[in-house]
């Protein structure tokens, strides 16, 4: 009979303060729903102008309030009526009196994956970037995968389940992962797996008794900023590379002016019949593009910018890039040197015709196309044309480490500085570089170099009085 009455549902009323102006002395009515050792506040709808006067031991107080009453009543009542055999909580409760069906709530794994997935997309794909999406949907297949592969069931996601879901079975997940791929995408899968999860636990663990917590947490060591960032950096091509590619020319037909050729026309993106003549403009322009990520730390995405490598002169007329990531919508600020300068004046028009709008609507086709085109370019020609011997393959996205590490190691530009250059992530530039407009990061670029220069001379002026001696 104890039991029976500790599980019975409670709910008393109470007033909240509506502001924090203390002149402010109309309250809001609130519900307090106990049940099973658990609490939930809820909204009634109903607020008291006038608490000391109309407030008395958890109702209204007067005749003209009766029908205020009644309703609260009524509230009451329909709550306590619930049939305590199927409620799980406090929350759950609540949840109930709203509408909420405890049967609409995942309970295996895969079944999370899937609601958390449409609650991101909202129905509407465009909500999501499309590359997001893709990497999330990618995530989920892997684990999938594992699973076919490993022969296990749907996990639950419940402590009461059978097959219930623990942190040592995606510790197991992640070791088969590292075997397959590399360590970056391997940790991705597990990021990605956790921010569904995390979604479904935040919406539910009110609703779901015994609901487990997030297994994807804590598998992959969280490391300081700096040190991440500089660990990203780390992956880097030799700069003796890029000499090589500034040493390699392919040999044009005669007449042809490379900045004069717009790319992007199947004409020579394809290279009709086969076309030797053709296939050296593509390769020269292509090779040209290398060089130019290499020199200015833009991403491939960046790329599709009608205006991206318009040059800029800042007030103390230094000359730089400047614009927004199209990833991160943050402000970077490229400083351009004499080198890059005439790169971009040698390249001409980019290889494609801009495949990101001014509302940045995204071109897919034509993007994943030039992307494929570039990227076997890079890895196929390129590589064996330079005799590349490293373990991983040339990327777009490695020449963007390349530059970072550059700008830190031989230039000696600080992480404040290079961060800026990049357009990095919205928490670092606020914290660190949003005091620095374009004038800044050139004017300090300038006095950097200035420095390195000075050091270079003197470096060779010693070096000449060691021989001389």
């Amino acid at each position: 009979m104890e039991n029976v009455i500790n599980n019975k549902i409670g709910v008393s009323f109470y007033l909240k303060k509506m502001s924090h102006d203390n002149s402010v002395t109309k309250r809001a009515v609130y519900a307090t729903i106990a049940y099973a050792g658990t609490s939930a506040k809820m909204k009634t709808g109903f607020v008291c102008a006038d608490p000391k006067n109309d407030w008395r031991r958890g109702m209204f107080e007067g005749r003209r309030f009766s029908d205020c009453n009644l309703q609260l009543l009524v509230i009451k009542n329909k709550i306590e009526s619930f049939d305590t055999r199927f409620c799980k909580s406090a929350t759950h409760i609540k949840n109930l009196y709203n509408g909420v069906k405890i049967e609409d709530i995942p309970m295996t794994i895969l079944e999370v994956f899937k609601e958390s997935l449409e609650r991101k997309t909202n129905g509407k794909k465009d909500r999501v970037k499309r590359g997001s999406l893709t990497n999330l949907k990618s995530a989920i297949k892997v684990f999938q995968l594992w699973m076919r592969y490993t022969q296990r069931p749907d996990f639950g996601v419940v402590q009461s389940h059978p097959h219930k879901i623990k942190k040592r079975l995606i510790e197991k997940f992640y070791e088969w992962d590292l075997e397959r791929v590399q360590e970056v995408t391997a940790n991705n899968h597990i990021l990605l797996l956790h921010t569904l999860y995390e979604l479904f636990h935040k919406s539910n663990h009110g609703d779901l008794e015994g609901l487990v917590p997030n297994p994807f947490k804590g598998i992959i060591g969280r490391e300081e900023e700096q040190e991440r960032v500089k660990k990203a950096l780390d992956r880097c091509v030799d700069w003796k590379w890029i000499e090589k590619i500034e040493n390699l020319k392919y040999e044009l037909a005669k007449g042809i002016a490379i900045n004069k050729v717009e790319l992007w026309d199947k004409y020579w993106i394809h290279e009709r019949k086969h076309d030797v003549n053709l296939r050296a403009v593509k390769n020269e322009k292509f090779r040209l593009l290398t060089l130019i990520l290499a020199y200015s730390g833009l991403s491939f995405a960046e790329l599709g910018k009608a205006d991206v490598l318009s040059v800029t002169r800042t007030m103390n007329g230094g000359k730089v890039l400047s614009g927004r990531r199209v990833k991160t919508k943050q402000v970077y600020t490229i400083p351009v040197t004499p080198k890059l300068e005439a790169l971009i004046t040698e390249m001409g028009p980019l290889p494609w015709q801009p495949f990101v709008d001014k509302n940045l609507n995204v071109d897919y086709k034509r993007k994943d196309c030039t992307y494929h085109l570039f990227w076997k370019y890079m890895k196929k020609v390129l590589t064996e044309q330079i005799g590349w011997d490293e373990d991983y393959d040339l990327t777009p996205h490695r020449l963007r480490h390349t530059f970072a590490m550059r700008q830190l190691n031989h230039f000696g530009f600080s992480l404040m500085i290079v961060a800026r250059m990049l357009g990095d992530d919205e928490k670092t530039v606020r914290k660190n570089y949003a005091n620095h407009d374009d004038n800044a990061i050139s004017k300090a670029f300038n006095e950097e170099m200035a420095k390195f220069i000075k050091k270079q001379k003197e470096k060779d002026d010693n070096s000449e009085g060691e021989v001389a001696v």
